[in-house]
């Protein structure tokens, strides 16, 4: 505030100074003045100081530091809400990116990164993304903005009559769902409008895996599918998810473009504001502390008529869902609500074990304890029967790996061998042979080769190397121990060391997880645990031989 705008009142006694009936007051004049300029230059610099400045650097406030991530479609609108509520509240900071639920959820397993306190996804997904890495996720309003998913494609593009049907007619060009919104709630769409096609949860999860192994292939050969609306062209045929908005957008560019919807309708793809926190969320501490009520005045932001107004520009729809004016986009199609989070999770979760292909090097404990029975076989037997029926089941863009464990198997003071390298099972392999079944011929001839002492240790460390030296990104990449566990490593290591040096190798840019299959009760052992445990991974336990086709499967599809 400056000098003009003060009301403060002349001191009392201040234009008496000089009235005084003894002369001899009269020398106080000089130091009643000097203690009234004193105070109003007191006066004057509390407002100009404290209270009148807008700039928060120039106030004695404590700054309020802020770190906000929104998805790509708001970002127009929540700068301006940055923007009024770092005004009307002049000690807010707010640090602001852009990024998708990829994004984010990439940086939550870095301790370096700068994982958002308020964030806007784009997702549906994001829920149990944030859970899995151990994150918790608050709704502080749970939707400020939204906007319908339809199909884009050329000209001639049709309507179809369901999103189950979209996913069987082979048209369908989907984008990651971890990462697109759009191709997420396409994903889920068919759960959706379940009870008007009459499909059980089972049926519409057998629709996703020609889908998903499509798109795996695609992404091993490099020819990642993404969501780019500009390229469609007169003689498109393909199908892709995209929401009004997006359609919108690129229809200034490409008037080749069409959008359609199921007749089921279509499910509307919403912006919650989300207040994050590392594990457990104390409510109370999120109330006081400046995340929580900048997420509120956020929230309060939205609902307002500046940031009705901003939503609408931005051609997305209000919390209320109402159709865009002038009838653009999809106008009034039946919305479609969304399945539960249960529903939500295990699609996603099919997706990635169908879509990421697994990278398996198999390693096999052929120690002279493998002959032993477990049941009606023995060890042995019981781990190549399992492998075998993995071979048989494994899509032909998977790669897969084959060695041997047992004191000096590859030489001496060496415990592992290679038999066949990791290769795609449709690969060929020699003689005629392709990957998938070279491999099946050579576990064939594992238990054969059982002799000698376990020495697990120092092949964990080979493997898990050989494994990071073959590491693809397209790929789940691990290393799978079949192991009785017995106790009789002659490894050159001690546990401690195997586990230091797990550590050191892990790179959380280029992960590989060791899986441990135990065999029979000598294998339930804490140092199994703890190797799995160092890389990510899991430890298993089969008692009962017709449980380990499922405990394999469960294995390798824990993503």
């Amino acid at each position: 505030m400056s000098l003009e705008d003060s009301n403060t009142p002349a001191p009392p006694g201040a234009r008496h100074g000089n009235t005084s009936r003894r002369g001899g007051q009269s020398g106080r004049t000089p130091l009643l003045i000097g203690l009234v300029l004193l105070l109003v230059v007191g006066v004057i610099g509390y407002f100009v100081l404290g209270r009148g400045g807008d700039d928060p650097k120039a106030s004695d406030c404590v700054s309020e530091k802020v770190t906000l991530t929104t998805a790509p479609a708001l970002e127009a609108v929540v700068k301006k809400a940055v923007a009024s509520i770092e005004k009307s509240e002049p000690c807010t900071d707010v640090k602001l990116t852009v990024g998708t639920v990829k994004d984010v959820v990439s940086t939550l397993g870095d301790p370096d990164a700068k994982v958002p306190e308020i964030w806007i996804p784009d997702s549906p997904t994001w829920k149990g993304q944030l859970a899995a890495a151990g994150w918790t996720g608050t709704e502080v309003a749970d939707v400020v903005a939204q906007t319908p998913v339809g199909l884009v494609g050329g000209p001639t593009s049709q309507a179809p009559p369901t999103w189950s049907a979209v996913l069987d007619g082979g048209r369908l060009s989907m984008a990651d769902p971890s990462a697109d919104g759009a191709s997420a709630l396409t994903l889920l769409a068919p759960f959706a409008e379940a009870k008007q096609t009459g499909q059980t949860v089972e049926e519409v999860g057998q629709k996703i895996v020609p889908v998903a192994q499509t798109y795996g292939e695609r992404a091993v050969a490099g020819d990642v599918l993404t969501s780019d609306l500009t390229t469609i062209s007169a003689t498109t045929t393909q199908l892709v998810p995209a929401t009004e908005q997006s359609y919108l957008a690129a229809r200034r560019t490409n008037d080749q473009i069409v959008f359609v919807a199921p007749k089921s309708g279509v499910p509307m793809l919403k912006f919650p504001i989300i207040s994050v926190k590392r594990g457990g969320l104390d409510v109370l501490a999120s109330q006081r502390d400046p995340s929580g009520r900048f997420g509120r005045s956020l929230s309060r932001w939205f609902s307002s008529a500046e940031g009705r107004d901003a939503v609408a520009q931005a051609e997305l729809r209000g919390a209320d869902g109402e159709p865009l004016t002038g009838g653009i986009g999809l106008g009034s199609a039946k919305t479609l609500p969304l399945p539960d989070q249960k529903t939500t999770d295990e699609a996603l979760r099919q997706w990635r074990v169908l879509s990421v292909p697994s990278s398996l090097l198999a390693v096999m404990d052929l120690s002279g304890s493998m002959k032993e029975m477990i049941g009606d076989t023995t060890r042995i037997q019981l781990a190549a029967n399992a492998a075998l029926v993995a071979l048989d089941v494994l899509p032909d863009h998977a790669r897969v790996g084959s060695w041997g464990f047992s004191k000096n198997r590859g030489g001496e003071g060496q415990s592992w061998q290679e038999y066949v390298p990791l290769m795609r099972l449709d690969a060929e392999a020699g003689d005629g042979l392709t990957g998938r079944e070279f491999l099946k011929k050579d576990t064939a001839e594992l238990p054969g080769r059982v002799r000698g002492g376990t020495g697990i240790i120092d092949t964990v460390l080979a493997a898990y190397k050989e494994a990071q030296n073959k590491w693809d990104p397209a790929y789940f990449n691990s290393v799978v121990f079949f192991t009785d566990g017995a106790a009789d490593d002659t490894s050159s290591l001690k546990l401690p060391q195997l586990i230091e040096k797990l550590k050191q190798l892990n790179d959380p840019a280029r992960p590989v997880k060791v899986i441990i299959l135990g065999i029979s009760q000598d294998a339930d052992s804490p140092e199994l645990a703890q190797i799995a445990a160092a890389t990510g991974g899991q430890n298993y336990l089969v008692l009962n031989p017709d449980d380990i086709l499922g405990v394999l499967a469960q294995a390798v599809l824990n993503r």
